[in-house]
């Protein structure tokens, strides 16, 4: 595996927040498995391995990714993304104010549980490439977050899987602080579609059934235009996480609980103003 040393760069992001990624953003593209250090701080800062040992299973994730129902959206630079969140849901006091797992559960059970599972081969690797922190991340999670929204014994909470999506340059928001997000990338026939971290001035080609780790709240990141080569191409990348807001649940039973006494509040404030 290769390391590199690299200096962050200062870069004026209101050029880059929110602006999509070009392949020219960045001199070097990176094909091979690679760790890149922090030259200031000596952190291993992103990881990108290609875990062979697990190709028929990542294989069998792919096929389950083309059978999902996805939700499109726009971001406020107007471009659409196509996704579905999975794992477990923090409270959100407009949409659903109680702590549950995600539509995509109970909508498409045999789907969900196998993007659920392959968590297990993200935080595999995730271990073997960084042991401290990956023990400091399972260890904040299991001390933080209740029983009832943690997935068997990994760190991630939740997820999000994005099809054909080439995101503008963006910081992660939410999640636990100084860990790393795990994305699995799947792809048929896709030509672009790299990862690019301007602030170190580097490009991840992100091959099909390969892991990319890092910290995505510290590190600018976007990914570049995609191509289709034949008209059914797809790229999938399933990037899981770990959300803070999951500290304030409290157990399924306590949530539900609640969310019933919030609503009967609400209906006796609506039947006094009436």
């Amino acid at each position: 595996m290769q390391t590199l040393v690299l200096e962050k760069k200062k870069l004026n992001l209101r050029e880059f927040v929110q602006r999509r990624a070009n392949e020219n953003d960045c001199p070097t593209l990176l094909k091979d498995e690679f760790r890149l250090i922090d030259k200031a701080t000596g952190k291993v800062v992103c990881l990108y391995v290609k875990p062979a040992e697990d190709a028929s299973a990542l294989d069998e994730m792919f096929d389950c990714c083309t059978k999902v129902n996805y939700q499109e959206s726009y971001r406020t630079s107007g471009l659409k993304t196509t996704s579905r969140i999975f794992g477990y849901n923090p409270r959100n006091a407009i949409r659903k104010d109680f702590c549950s797992i995600t539509s995509f559960a109970t909508e498409q059970p045999a789907q969900h549980a196998k993007i659920m599972a392959g968590g297990a081969i993200a935080a595999k690797h995730y271990a073997l490439h960084n042991p401290e922190l990956y023990a400091d991340h399972l260890k904040t999670t299991k001390e933080r977050v209740v029983e009832d929204y943690r997935h068997a014994d990994v760190p991630f909470t939740s997820g999000i899987i994005n099809d054909n999506n080439p995101l503008c340059y963006h910081f992660d928001s939410g999640n636990f602080k100084e860990v790393w997000s795990a994305m699995i990338v799947l792809k048929r026939d896709i030509g672009g579609g790299y990862l690019s971290m301007p602030e170190y001035g580097v490009m991840c080609e992100v091959r099909d059934k390969t892991i990319f780790y890092f910290d995505g709240q510290n590190i600018l990141h976007g990914v570049t235009p995609i191509t289709k080569l034949k008209p059914d191409a797809r790229r999938f990348s399933i990037v899981y996480y770990s959300l803070r807001a999951m500290w304030n649940c409290a157990p399924l039973r306590e949530e539900i609980a609640r969310a019933r006494m919030r609503r009967e509040q609400v209906e006796q404030k609506r039947r006094r103003v009436a």
